[in-house]
């Protein structure tokens, strides 16, 4: 639990430990040293990058220490020290985390990477001939091969009675003559060598089963096996294969989140044997959303628990997504997402009661929360196809575009294959992210009803005929880009038509009579809602329909009289220059 300050009790001591460290490095060790072993782990885990390889280091057993970080925890750390200063962590690793850290890192995707063994094989080498013999050992054989055969090709010779000296076509490189090797990249090759140094010396057998499978093992079974393996240990250590992982995004099954009737995951002794873990995952969410506040509020075995949880769902974004783990970005973009999802299904199921999240959070598991949220954002999915395949924009040639700002951004967003919430507010040039909250959920339902709403609004309370006004697109008129033709342009040309007194139907205003309709426009807009219009959402009865209309009207009036005013009628102006009216060209 946190103190005033918004830190845990090991946060608090985390600083004062690496403040002590910067002046007083002995004094710093002692204190370290004299804490308790599961203390010292959780300092460790509250520390991130260089701070943690500094408490690491500190410790007299940092062996032990190092070792009793989780896989994922040790990898973690590993890549946020960066492999250039990585090479102490690798030697006191563990053969389960050194194995992890290749079998996330070392691959990419569904394909082992050579490439990225080469980044970690010199640390090892560093560490001396027995850390390069225990990766070896730990290290399937499958993969060894899939490595070897990227590295060298062999070619076996057992000399004769005839021909006691090699031929001269025989690649030079050999350890026992009689398996020679053709090293292709000399930028490798001396790490290569090493490694073949150290197995043949240390375990010549070994070294001569993989030289026969090299020559005599297809490729594609070995490449399988070698995949098969890796995804086994990684889904041991809480990573789900990508059947398991797409789960958070089917239906709920009926009653699994009605927390009252589920039993305590204290009483099923649920994740008895959680870790301690860091907040790395925590803190990909905002610290005031639904899961880092509910956590905040645990302490112990319970807030291990949560995080683990947290730890599984994130991975199982980072799978179903088809992020590379050795991308840090990536990794957490994906991960972020599908805890995005658990936290949105914990705020509806809790209806976003600190203290109901807390009960639910007790009973429910994670991926049951995160099934909540997938369906209340594919809901969303759907309403928004539906207004675009079948609904009033249906037949438009601009589609969703003829929607004013933001309603557009927001359906855009909505009809993505992952739906996207639309947040003009993301730094740089980014408009969209995943769905986090309830606010976002709201927000974007209200957007949606607002654009289902404008169809109702323009061919019903108003009357325009469908017709008229697909027609603007049909003929040759300013705006000139399609895109440009807004429902605000819409009515805008509606209300101009009206002032002037042109009768007919709903058609581009004449080019000769733009300055009389802007400078009309001006003097009516200026007060409030045209007479019209007011009359039209007096007369609607339901009060959310009442307050759909308003809202739009009063939003889309605003604008356009922002864009008119702009305009100086003492000249003659060019229509081209303004998309607030749809004028002939």
């Amino acid at each position: 639990m946190a103190d005033e300050n918004g830190l845990s009790p090991f946060q608090t001591d985390l600083n004062e430990l690496l403040k002590l460290n910067r002046t007083d490095s002995k004094a710093a060790e002692e204190q370290f040293n004299s804490l308790p072993f599961e203390k010292r782990v959780r300092l460790v885990l509250n520390a991130a990058g260089g701070d943690r390889e500094r408490l690491l280091t500190l410790d007299r057993q940092s062996k032990r220490l190092v070792s009793a970080l989780p896989p994922d925890e040790f990898t973690r750390s590993v890549l946020e020290v960066g492999h250039e200063d990585a090479g102490t962590l690798l030697a006191l690793s563990s053969d389960s985390q050194l194995t992890y850290l290749f079998d996330v890192t070392g691959w990419r995707h569904d394909k082992l990477d050579p490439a990225r063994y080469e980044v970690w094989l010199p640390l090892l080498l560093e560490a001396g001939a027995g850390r390069v013999l225990r990766w070896i050992e730990s290290t399937d054989l499958e993969t060894m091969v899939l490595l070897f055969r990227h590295w060298f090709s062999v070619v076996k010779y057992l000399p004769s009675q005839d021909m006691q000296e090699p031929p001269d076509d025989l690649p030079k490189f050999t350890l026992d003559g009689v398996y020679y090797l053709d090293l292709f990249d000399k930028k490798s090759s001396d790490v290569v060598g090493q490694v073949l140094i150290t197995l043949r010396n240390e375990k010549p057998e070994l070294y001569q089963t993989i030289m026969e499978a090299m020559l005599w093992e297809d490729a594609s079974p070995v490449a399988e096996d070698a995949l098969r393996w890796r995804n086994g240990r990684l889904m041991d250590h809480g990573f789900p294969d990508r059947m398991e992982a797409l789960e958070l995004w089917a239906r709920p099954a009926p009653g699994e989140t009605d927390w009252q009737k589920q039993p305590s995951k204290d009483d099923l002794a649920f994740l008895a044997d959680a870790s301690p873990r860091s907040d790395a995952v925590v803190r990909l969410l905002p610290q005031v959303e639904n899961l880092p506040m509910v956590l905040n509020e645990l302490s112990g075995h319970q807030a291990d628990r949560l995080r683990a949880e947290m730890a599984y769902v994130a991975n199982c974004g980072v799978v179903a997504l088809d992020a590379d783990p050795a991308d840090q970005e990536e990794m957490q973009k994906a991960a972020r997402e599908s805890l995005g999802m658990a936290n949105l299904g914990l705020a509806i199921i809790s209806e976003g009661e600190r203290q109901t999240a807390l009960k639910v959070i007790s009973r429910v598991g994670l991926p049951a929360l995160a099934r909540q949220g997938a369906a209340a954002i594919r809901e969303l999915n759907k309403e928004a196809w539906d207004l675009i395949k079948e609904g009033w924009l249906q037949g438009f040639p601009t589609s969703l575009y003829v929607l004013d700002q933001p309603l557009d951004r927001n359906l855009a967003g909505l009809v993505y294959p992952r739906p996207r919430y639309y947040d003009p507010s993301l730094p740089g040039d980014k408009e969209y992210r995943a769905f986090l909250n309830l606010a976002d959920l709201e927000q974007s339902r209200l957007r949606l009803d607002q654009a289902w709403f404008w169809g109702k609004l323009l061919f019903e309370l108003i009357g325009l005929d469908k017709g008229d006004v697909l027609g603007f697109w049909q003929t040759k008129v300013y705006p000139e880009d399609a895109r440009e033709i807004k429902t605000t342009a819409v009515l805008g040309t509606w209300l101009a038509r009206r002032y002037l007194g042109l009768s007919g139907p709903l058609a581009p205003l004449p080019r000769d009579s733009f300055n009389q309709a802007v400078k009309a426009l001006q003097t009516e807009l200026s007060d409030s809602l045209p007479e019209e219009i007011k009359s039209s959402c007096q007369a609607i009865t339901d009060p959310k329909e009442a307050a759909l209309a308003g809202s739009l009207l009063r939003n889309s009036l605003n604008r356009l009289l922002l864009e008119l005013k702009r305009l100086n009628t003492d000249y003659d102006l060019d229509p081209g220059r303004t998309w607030g009216i749809i004028t002939e060209r």
